[in-house]
Formats: structure tokens, C-alpha cells, sequence
């Protein structure tokens, strides 16, 4: 198992399953996706606004890391370069869109510029690890910059293409302010179990975003910051230190199978139709 995950197998096979099904029978695809799976609750319910919860919330994890002493990003002035390459991969693809569009496409299809800002993580792990070899330090800053740059798309995403069905209810963050405020007195009170922020911080996070009809994926992206962790940093992005106890680094440890090896394969159908469409 640990030899599939390291090679990223079940990323591929996901990734060739959903472009194959998804441009081969497109119907019977997307109601797969949106059947009941589970219950009530469809494959794409699960994928979308439960597994990628723990993605994001690793990738948090990462990130908030990255900012102690000894990481990618302190001193602050070591994020520059960060920044401005993040700056370049949002600023890049919509310009990208919007030429190609002006050659070959069509005025009805000029709104989808903000769609190609959002750097996919997975893909960006998959491709710098084939191309650099997986302990260079180039996928780590990859990685910091698919991070950044993702976040800022689904920002794009979230305002400049709101559903006209669902519209955003910003009274509802309320509870997901309610889940930070649970997460900072559970570290004030020193609690060392990240359990105790999973299932009272995140899940007001959670249903406060749900509620307000933004993406519910993000909910541990608000919580992670204050789980307690370790004073510096000593090694690189995306790699575990067995010697860390603190509750931010139990929770990468237990969550990353779960969050990379379950995402890809089950996540990634999901990724099949939005390329597709």
C-alpha cells in the first residue's frame, strides 16, 4: 500500500477512470456522481465537502508550519518569492484563458477566466515528484505555491461565480468565527488531543460554511492554525517527523493516507467531470 501511495497510482488510475467515464458517457457519469451513495448522501457529497476537508486541513497544516521558525516562509521576507510566483500562477492562467478565448472561442465563454487560477495540490505533488524526483527541494515550493495559489482561486471562484440558487449567506459565518473562538480557549486551555478541535472547532467551521453556501472543504483551513505544535521547524514541506508529539503533527500523521491516498481515488472522479465541462 505504502508503495502505490509513494508512486501515486491511485492519483493516476483516478485521474485515467474520470477523463475515460467522463467523456465517454457523460450522463451516466454525472449521475454517479450525484446518486445517492450512501444513504442520502451522494459520491460527490462525500468527495467534495467531506474527504476534502482533510486535504485542505493537511495542507493547512503545511502551510502554518512553514511560517515557524526554521520554515519556507520565516522570516517573512523568504515568502516574497512565494508570493510573487503565486502572484504569476493566478495572474498567468486567466490571461492565458482569456487570449485563447479571444482566438478560438466565444464571447458566452469570456466569465471562465477565473476558473484556470486554482492550482490543483495533487496534480502539482504528482508532477513536480515525476519531474524533480521526490526529495528535491523544488516540490516542496511547488507544493507552497499550489497551496497559496489554490486558496486564491477558490476565492476568485467563490465571488466572482456565485450560484444564483445558492446564494451566500454571510450571517452563517457567525458559527464558523464560533468554531475558531472553540479552538483558540481548547489551546488556551492547553488541550494536546486534536480531536477535541476536529469535532467542536471544525465542525461549527463546517456547518457554518455549509450554511452560508460556501465551500465546506475549507472548514479546517480556520481551525489548524491553532492547534497546538511544535516551536520550530525542521524539515521540509509535506515530510513527517515521527519525534513531533504535538496535536498539529498527530494530526498530519493520522490524516495524510487518508487525505491523499482517499482523495485521489475517490476525489479525483469528481475533478473528471469539472474537466470535462
Amino acid at each position: 500500500m505504502n508503495l502505490l501511495r509513494e508512486f501515486s497510482v491511485p492519483l493516476i488510475f483516478g485521474v485515467a477512470l474520470a477523463m475515460i467515464w467522463a467523456n465517454r458517457d457523460p450522463l451516466s457519469y454525472y449521475a454517479f456522481l450525484h446518486s445517492a451513495f450512501i444513504g442520502s448522501l451522494s459520491f460527490h457529497f462525500l468527495t467534495n465537502d467531506i474527504f476534502m476537508v482533510f486535504f485542505f486541513g493537511i495542507a493547512a497544516a503545511e502551510l502554518t508550519r512553514s511560517f515557524l521558525p526554521g520554515g519556507a516562509l520565516n522570516p517573512v521576507k523568504k515568502a516574497i518569492n512565494p508570493i510573487l510566483s503565486t502572484c504569476g500562477g493566478v495572474v498567468g492562467p486567466a490571461v492565458v484563458y482569456l487570449a485563447l478565448n479571444a482566438l478560438m472561442g466565444s464571447q458566452s465563454l469570456q466569465r471562465g477566466w477565473g476558473i484556470p487560477t486554482a492550482t490543483d495540490i495533487a496534480f502539482a505533488w504528482l508532477v513536480a515528484r515525476m519531474v524533480f524526483g521526490a526529495n528535491h527541494p523544488a516540490v516542496s515550493f511547488l507544493l507552497l505555491l499550489a497551496v497559496a495559489d489554490d486558496g486564491i482561486g477558490l476565492a476568485i471562484i467563490a465571488f466572482f461565480y456565485p450560484n444564483p440558487k445558492l446564494p451566500v449567506h454571510p450571517v452563517w459565518l457567525v458559527l464558523t468565527l464560533g468554531g475558531m473562538t472553540v479552538a483558540y480557549l481548547l489551546r488556551a486551555y492547553r488541550m494536546r488531543s486534536y480531536w477535541p478541535y476536529l469535532l467542536a472547532g471544525a465542525g461549527l467551521s463546517w456547518v457554518g460554511l455549509y450554511r452560508a453556501n460556501l465551500h465546506p472543504a475549507l472548514a479546517l483551513v480556520f481551525i489548524i492554525p491553532f492547534l497546538p505544535h511544535a516551536r520550530e521547524e525542521h524539515k521540509r514541506f509535506f515530510e513527517v517527523d515521527m519525534t513531533d508529539r504535538s496535536a498539529s503533527a498527530q494530526f498530519e500523521h493520522d490524516w495524510r493516507s487518508l487525505s491523499t491516498s482517499g482523495c485521489s481515488c475517490l476525489g479525483l472522479p469528481t475533478l473528471g467531470w469539472n474537466f470535462r465541462a
